[in-house]
Order: structure tokens, then C-alpha cells, then sequence
């Protein structure tokens, strides 16, 4: 790296200066992104998702979520909401165990070779939500192993739990978590 001196510039390196204005452009530069989110505006947010009709971009920040936390092999849901759908808002499909071995984020091995519905909600009464979905994903018949359901709203540990057992021995799908 040469430096070029002129008078009243001072030492001065072309490189140097393109490289602060455009870091993406050089390969071996990495820029750190932040983001500060208030812990009220988020919960505010997710609060008023319905308000807002917004309810399908939360079920696929649910999914991206889903994604990111608990099994990357997730398909997403085509075609209407409402009814008339699959009745799970996505599901896993199946992957090969040498595939599975290589994410490094999620369940690997469980989720590629079992079947896992998800469902996701931003209704308030979420207690009946998560009944009906579990009930009607259940009643698919498709051998799903575990059922995820995600909501928007704040639930109680106790009454997750509760939820939880109540529908995990109802319909014999082990690991029903909401």
C-alpha cells in the first residue's frame, strides 16, 4: 500500500479512502450491524398485529423463526389462508442424514427424518387457537411426531405447560410445544 503526499493533503492512501466509503466492495472488509429494538415497541407490535391485518407476515416471521431456531427443512404454505388450507402453516419434509449432519442451527437429525407441523397465531384467545389447530392437525392423520404452535402473544409458563399435557396426552403426539 503506497501513500502519496501532496502539499496540504498530508499522508493520503486512495485505497484507504475508497475503502471508507465502499467496505462492501473490498473482500476482506466486514462491517457490524446493530440493532436496538425497545423490548415495549416489539411487544406493543406483536400486540397489535391483528389491528394492523398483518397476521400472514407474522405466520412467516413465525416460519423464518421456526427456521433459525428449531429445524432449517421447513416447507412454507401455498395457496389460501383461512380455510380450506393443510391445516399446519408448515411442516418439515424429509432430508438426508448426511445432509442433516451439516446445519448448524436447529434439531438436525430428528426433524429430517420426522414429520413436524407448526402452526402459528396472533389471536388473543390463543388458548382456543392452539386447541383447534393441535385438534385439526391431529386429526390429518399424516403420523406427525411433534407439533409446534407459535403465537404472538404472551403466555404464562403454568398455562403453557398445562396446554402442553393436556394436548400432548389427548392426541398422543409427544411434544407438543407451544
Amino acid at each position: 500500500m503506497t501513500k502519496t503526499s501532496k502539499p496540504g493533503l498530508g499522508n493520503f492512501s486512495p485505497r484507504d479512502f475508497l475503502r471508507a466509503r465502499r467496505p462492501e466492495a473490498f473482500s476482506d472488509s466486514w462491517s457490524e450491524q446493530e440493532s436496538h429494538l425497545d423490548r415495549s415497541l416489539l411487544e406493543y407490535h406483536l400486540d397489535t398485529i391483528t389491528n394492523r391485518s398483518q397476521e400472514v407476515s407474522f405466520e412467516e416471521f413465525a416460519r423464518a423463526l421456526a427456521e433459525k431456531e428449531v429445524c432449517p427443512n421447513l416447507v412454507p404454505q401455498t395457496g389460501p389462508t383461512g380455510g380450506g388450507d393443510s391445516k399446519a402453516d408448515t411442516e418439515t419434509y424429509p432430508v438426508a442424514d448426511s445432509l442433516s449432519l451439516h446445519w448448524f442451527v436447529g434439531v438436525g437429525r430428528e426433524s429430517a427424518a420426522e414429520r413436524w407441523a407448526f402452526a402459528a397465531s396472533a389471536k388473543k384467545a390463543w388458548g382456543q387457537k392452539v386447541r383447534a389447530d393441535v385438534a385439526s392437525i391431529a386429526g390429518t392423520g399424516r403420523g406427525y411426531t411433534k407439533i409446534f404452535f407459535i403465537s404472538s402473544r404472551y403466555i404464562r409458563s403454568k398455562d403453557r405447560a398445562a396446554a402442553e399435557d393436556e394436548l400432548s396426552e389427548k392426541y398422543g403426539i409427544e411434544g407438543t410445544h407451544i
